[in-house]
């Protein structure tokens, strides 16, 4: 289960660096709105300093013991936590990928509403 939720972590993170540049090439209104809502809310958490829903979880599954698991979920929790660097510049970065999507707002404007769906 620890594993399932390292991978959901991976694709939601991969989800925010990938979403961007696909957002700006389709321009898809949907798309775009729920990629800097996300990514605002990932800011927030950083920003005020409170740990991912999903680290929580992932913790309280673990039960507080060190992760001791399979090879996967080793480099899926080294990729996710950024061992190594400093957490203040982490959170520098993430308000500034905030920042420039949510300007991409102003130099790429969404698409109208169609009205065929």
């Amino acid at each position: 289960m620890v594993e399932l939720v390292l991978i959901t972590h991976f694709l939601i993170i991969l989800f925010v660096l990938v979403g961007f540049p696909v957002g700006l090439k389709y321009n898809n209104r949907l798309f775009r709105i729920i990629h800097v809502c996300v990514l605002i809310f990932i800011s927030a958490l950083m920003v005020l300093g409170k740990p991912c829903p999903l680290t929580i979880l992932e913790e309280s599954l673990r039960g507080g013991a060190v992760y001791q698991g399979s090879f996967i979920a080793t480099w899926l929790n080294r990729i996710i936590y950024l061992e190594g660097m400093d957490s203040g510049f982490v959170v520098y970065m993430a308000v500034a990928f905030t920042v420039l999507v949510a300007s991409s707002f102003f130099w790429k404007p969404l698409r109208r509403w169609s009205a065929s769906v």
